[in-house]
């Protein structure tokens, strides 16, 4: 028999439990309602905040940073170097010839990049041993036919090239030496017939052999039964021979943004270290997920034997989180209310809260979808402010995707309070601004597809910038049109390529759309400089950040050199030698030391 005194305490303890169970609903319910948008108080830069070259020069701010580029500024060659020179804040001088060093017009440069394939080399050869004289690595971004390397004495002394054992040979694969990118060694070479899809980079090249003092960082690969490695084709290489430092690519690697991480790398090869601004993002976006629209009802019945509520909620969602927790991805739901706007289904939103509570676990977050067909983008954006404006509680949103952003920009009623965009443009662009207070989006990645031509993009960029968009798409899995759009083959897609390829590929944070948004517009608005001084215990690196709003990320490069003490900034290793600094300060002071035990690198297939 229970007495009173103990019934008493196991009635207070029930109600307790009753009240603090009630109580986090009630709080998750709020914070899902009015919390959704954290960034609402939070004060990022705009574009008037961003950092302008052309500005610090009006002003007399001499840069830090100079470039000179020969060659025809609007070829694929010149896009790629004049967006890597806004990546890392630096001035870009153009020139169809190299001009003489201490011409007028020409100031001390940092690099000299040249189209080979394009620029006409006879007339300022010469030249460019004044500019190495000067401190300015030379770098031949593209390589001129193999033909004229072969009748021009003086070009292959340039580059180190002792001879031309093929003017055209297909390798079996491409070698990719450690200390080139940031994540190691790579080889793309298909051994098993069921990867053959994968091989998706230029096999066909000239076969170069670089003289002693020479180091190869990209190899194209034969039989090593038959051919000696040290002779395999040179695809990237460096010559230091008769006092002079020359990197060459052989192939069309500059035309793409590989060539960002390529031209980083030739920096920190020249150098005590390298130091330059990251975003640190990496964002996972899934597509017209969830849809709160039942216009498709009859197909998911049809496939899942569920309408598309419960086909999403039962179905897709558990694969969505299982995914994402497996992987530590910090997932941007982007709603879709309607597809189709001429079909008669009306949207209903009774399970947005719903959706928000399972993106807020997942530390992600919800935003829109505007895509759309039969009708126009304002019949659209009409639906979607009917939708949002009659909802009990107000949703903010930062984040929305659009199939173009010219379609989205032309109804003058935009944005909806967009402040970042991701559409399906190929603007030939990581990122920028689209109007005064938007930045857009590009997506550099789809998870249900990897190559090894992403590989390598992806492992550029993360020696780049530390940006990526990896776009999972639910269209057609909510609009089947076929078997192979079944959820099951899709997800198996995407969980073994996001749980392999991909995971192995992220070094960097995992951030929503938005978080990546607000690192994006501090990225853009800092400046910075750095200095490097050898000591005789230990070296210091030195840097500056201006408008860096004192939340803000760098790359640092070492070359076997170990963070000892760090202020203004923490720091975490990435890679080999390679950090991610978090500044939070205007100024930081990085001590380095040798580290103990390691092992001197030696120049791959150096002759």
């Amino acid at each position: 028999m229970v007495s009173r005194r103990n019934f008493f305490a196991i009635f207070l303890m029930m109600f307790v439990v009753l009240f603090l169970c009630q109580f986090s609903q009630i709080m998750r319910e709020n914070m899902n309602r009015n919390n959704n948008d954290a960034y609402r108080s939070l004060e990022v830069p705009g574009s008037g905040d961003e950092w302008d070259m052309k500005r610090d020069l009006e002003s007399g701010v001499r840069p830090d940073r100079e470039i000179i580029f020969v060659g025809d500024p609007g070829s694929e060659v010149g896009q790629t170097v004049a967006k890597w020179c806004r990546l890392i804040k630096a001035d870009l001088s153009a020139y169809e010839e190299l001009p003489a060093y201490g011409f007028e017009n020409t100031r001390y440069a940092d690099a000299v990049l040249i189209d080979g394939e394009n620029a006409d080399l006879w007339g300022y050869l010469p030249y460019l041993k004044d500019y190495v004289k000067n401190d300015a690595i030379v770098v031949f971004c593209t390589l001129p036919d193999s033909s004229v390397i072969k009748q021009n004495k003086k070009l292959r002394d340039l580059l180190g090239i002792t001879g031309i054992s093929d003017e055209e040979v297909t390798v079996e694969g491409i070698r990719v030496f450690n200390g080139t990118f940031v994540g190691g060694e790579a080889v793309y070479k298909v051994n098993e017939e069921k990867y053959k899809d994968l091989q998706d980079l230029d096999l066909t090249m000239p076969w170069y052999i670089t003289a002693e003092g020479s180091k190869s960082y990209v190899v194209g690969m034969l039989d090593d039964e038959i051919y000696e490695r040290e002779s395999f084709p040179r695809i990237v290489w460096r010559y230091t021979g008769d006092n002079i430092k020359v990197f060459a690519v052989n192939g069309d690697y500059m035309k793409s943004d590989v060539g960002f991480g390529l031209l980083d790398m030739f920096l920190y090869e020249s150098s005590d270290y390298a130091l330059y601004p990251v975003v640190n993002a990496q964002s996972t976006m899934f597509l017209d997920a969830p849809c709160f629209s039942g216009e498709n009802d009859a197909a998911m019945q049809e496939n899942y034997s569920r309408n598309t509520s419960s086909a999403q909620r039962d179905i897709f969602l558990p694969g969505i989180i299982s995914v994402s927790t497996t992987n530590n991805l910090a997932p941007t739901f982007m709603v879709q209310t309607k597809y189709d706007l001429g079909s008669p289904a009306v949207p209903d939103m009774e399970e947005l809260d719903f959706f928000a509570e399972q993106a807020g676990g997942l530390s992600g977050e919800l935003g829109r979808s505007l895509r759309y067909t039969g009708a126009g983008i304002e019949d659209k954006i009409l639906i979607e402010r009917s939708v949002y404006e009659n909802l009990a509680h107000p949703y903010h949103f930062r984040a929305f995707y659009a199939d173009s952003m010219e379609d989205v920009l032309k109804d003058p009623e935009c944005p909806l309070g967009i402040k970042t965009l991701v559409t399906a443009d190929d603007l030939d662009e990581l990122f920028f601004y689209a109007s005064d207070d938007m930045t857009w989006q590009s997506i550099t990645f789809n998870a249900d597809k990897y190559s090894y031509s992403a590989d390598m993009l992806a492992r550029s960029l993360n020696t780049s910038v530390g940006y990526s968009m990896l776009s999972v798409d639910l269209h057609n899995v909510l609009w089947p049109e076929s078997e192979k759009d079944q959820w099951q083959l899709y997800f198996d897609d995407i969980f073994s390529n996001i749980s392999t390829y991909w995971k192995r590929l992220s070094p960097y944070q995992q951030t929503t759309v938005s978080e990546s948004d607000v690192r994006i517009r501090r990225f853009l608005a800092l400046d910075y400089s750095s200095e490097y001084v050898e000591g005789d215990s230990y070296d210091t690196v030195t840097l500056d950040v201006t408008n860096g709003g004192n939340d803000c990320y760098f790359l640092l490069r070492t070359h076997d050199q170990k963070i000892d003490r760090i202020a203004g900034a923490g720091f975490s290793a990435i890679g080999e030698d390679a950090y991610l600094l978090h500044v939070t300060g205007d100024h930081v002071t990085i001590i380095l030391n040798d580290s103990e035990n390691v092992l001197n690198y030696n120049s791959p297939f150096g002759r």
